[in-house]
């Protein structure tokens, strides 16, 4: 990415290996271990821009021809159904004389399927182009299915769109519709016509972020949409680390009194959870728990700090806590009073979690019922329901950070470590009676499926694609607490596929069989 996407912290030699750095100074373990000289680390002031145009453009290649390549493969399937109902279709006019000897019911299906198939013949071949509009259509799909009931990217994603091709907003909402498009409806000509804008969106960008428009606005939201769009078009996920780590530069090298306006204080909301994703990845402690990033912004509009904004607090804050667990378990933490002090944080974690769990039951009332599960590949006989996507996206990564928390407290106490230890003061009415609650006794596979009940919600119509993109982050967690062969994995995987079919989102692939960058905690050898 064109602002230096890599993350401010890892010594430059991690992250030209994309590895994860251990982060002592001033020469980290691991380029020493490897008997490699350590670059030592990029400073944290002021934002400086790197050109991979060139990489960036043959990273957009490498992707567009493995698109086509499988959208080839996926024609080659259809031309053979196809062939196969041809074939279905002489048979039953080669019956055709013998049909005075069927019964009346025989002849209306024969009837019916001859006349589906010459129709389906007539539609194939009477189809218009759309060429001369694709960009409008795009749009429009775009507009009306990504993200419904997501409360997020729209409408400021749009910002600063001038609808003209030396636009970098333009370039980059016709990239992200381009893609979307054509990965919802298989077309090779959309696809192409998203990963050309991608090119053309980078080199603007390139320009915006060597002059004053770099503290705009529209470069933060450009940005978190070629985001988007890597999160769409690649199992790797590489592209959306390095968009992620452009975004936090972008906002660290600002004051959180910058995001204090309305337009400004919806984008930084959608930055944060984006930065806290690929902090928790790498495990790399995130800037965004500093309490100043957590108060300043909202002093104008109190208002906005809601359930979302507050659980979003939690996001920023684990990342850190994965960070010193790996220093934990690889013994560079191991002054017991550090320790002590990691297993405090913790605690209070969780109390504040469990306080927003409170809150949450409080304000969302009898949101949630089970219902038998419609999916024959689900482990649950009963899935969960809600009333709408944020209250199963507001649980779902409720949950994930409860995950996180508790895995962590059991790595530093063992097994008698409790799950409702910091709940005692914490008084809450059972509203919904499917759910847990922080006073309930619960076990990691109890919290895991919590989440794996609520994904034949998040993923029906109408909000498919943006049930998906909230699912994936609270999957990525629960993945790591089932073993290889169970069938709570098994039904993950297949969800994952699900994912990158209906929701459009490749990178849900990349997200076995261990995450993006390997594992947050390696609590392998603990019994979940």
């Amino acid at each position: 990415m064109g602002s230096n996407g890599k993350r401010p912290g890892a010594c430059h030699t991690c992250r030209r290996r994309r590895v994860k750095c251990d982060l002592v100074e001033p020469a980290c373990e691991r380029c020493t271990k490897t008997k490699i000289q350590c670059e030592g680390y990029a400073k944290k002031a002021g934002l400086k821009f790197v050109d991979e145009k060139q990489k960036a453009e043959k990273r957009v290649q490498i992707k567009r021809e493995a698109y086509l390549q499988a959208i080839q493969a996926e024609d080659a399937r259809d031309k053979a159904k196809q062939h196969h109902a041809n074939t279905l279709e002489g048979q039953i006019l080669e019956g055709a004389g013998a049909e005075q000897q069927l019964p009346k019911a025989n002849k209306v299906i024969v009837a019916t399927r001859t006349s589906k198939l010459k129709d389906h013949d007539n539609e194939v071949g009477t189809e218009l182009s759309i060429a001369g509009f694709q960009d409008e259509i795009h749009m429009s799909f775009l507009l009306s299915k990504l993200f419904v009931g997501a409360r997020m990217f729209m409408p400021w994603m749009l910002k600063g769109c001038k609808w003209s091709e030396d636009c970098t907003t333009t370039q980059t909402i016709k990239a992200l519709g381009g893609i979307y498009f054509g990965r919802m409806h298989h077309r090779k000509q959309s696809l192409d016509s998203g990963f050309q804008c991608y090119s053309k969106a980078l080199r603007l960008l390139s320009k915006d972020l060597v002059s004053k428009r770099a503290w705009e606005l529209p470069s933060l939201t450009n940005v978190l949409s070629l985001t988007v769009f890597e999160i769409m078009a690649s199992p790797t996920g590489n592209g959306f680390l390095q968009h992620e780590g452009g975004i936090a530069r972008l906002i660290q090298s600002s004051t959180p009194e910058r995001f204090q306006s309305v337009p400004e204080l919806d984008v930084f909301e959608s930055a944060r959870l984006a930065i806290a994703f690929g902090c928790a990845d790498l495990r790399i402690r995130c800037f965004l728990e500093d309490p100043k990033w957590k108060t300043i912004p909202w002093l104008k509009h109190p208002e906005a700090r809601d359930l979302r904004s507050l659980i979003y607090d939690r996001f920023c804050d684990f990342p850190g806590i994965l960070q010193d667990l790996e220093a934990f378990r690889v013994g560079n933490l191991q002054d017991p009073a550090d320790v002590e002090r990691l297993y405090q944080t913790i605690y209070n974690q969780l109390q504040q979690l469990y306080e927003w769990r409170a809150q949450w039951e409080s304000q969302n009332g009898s949101c949630c019922f089970s219902r038998a599960s419609q999916d024959s590949r689900s482990p649950f006989s009963q899935a969960l329901h809600f009333q709408n996507l944020q209250q199963a996206a507001g649980l779902a990564h409720y949950n994930t950070v409860l995950l996180i928390l508790l895995r962590a407290g059991r790595m530093l106490k063992g097994p008698d470590f409790s799950s409702t230890i910091s709940s005692e003061s914490i008084r809450v009415a059972r509203r919904n009676p499917d759910l847990l609650l922080p006073q309930d006794s619960k076990t990691l596979h109890g919290v895991a499926s919590e989440i794996l009940r609520s994904v034949e919600y998040g993923l029906s119509e109408p909000h498919t694609s943006g049930g998906c993109f909230q699912l994936l982050f609270p999957l990525r967690g629960t993945l790591e607490v089932y073993k290889p062969g169970c069938p709570e994995r098994v039904y993950l995987i297949k969800t994952f596929s699900d994912i990158a079919d209906k929701g459009g989102f490749e990178m849900s692939r990349g997200l076995t069989p261990a995450g993006l960058c390997g594992r947050m905690i390696e609590d392998e050898h603990l019994d979940t």
